[in-house]
């Protein structure tokens, strides 16, 4: 039982090796050229006494056709007032996509 066990676990080996061979070309590929950062944005104000906003924005883009016409961007923002006499503010998310069709 132990032998056909031990058999069959080196016929598995055997054919998982023989079924994906080794890359005649064992060099690295050459390093893709560097994206843009993220497109960040961002401000705030305020005085004392009635508190302080900020957001901050970013849009990447994730996608773009080989010929260039089409894109789709992500973008998202967080913002919060602090302070004031109204105490903080909930913080304020948005998130979205967009698609670019350039004519």
């Amino acid at each position: 039982m132990q032998s056909s066990v031990i058999i069959a676990l080196l016929c598995c080996i055997i054919g998982a090796t023989l079924g994906h061979p080794r890359p005649e070309d064992l060099t690295m590929k050459p390093t893709p050229p560097p994206q843009y950062p993220l497109n960040l944005r961002g401000g705030g104000g305020g005085q004392p006494g009635d508190g302080y906003g900020f957001n901050v924005a970013g849009r990447q883009n994730v996608w773009t056709s080989d010929n260039g016409r089409h894109e789709v961007d992500l973008t998202g923002r967080y913002g919060q007032h602090l302070g004031g006499p109204y105490g903080n503010s909930p913080a304020s998310y948005d998130m979205g996509a967009n698609y670019r069709f350039r004519f």
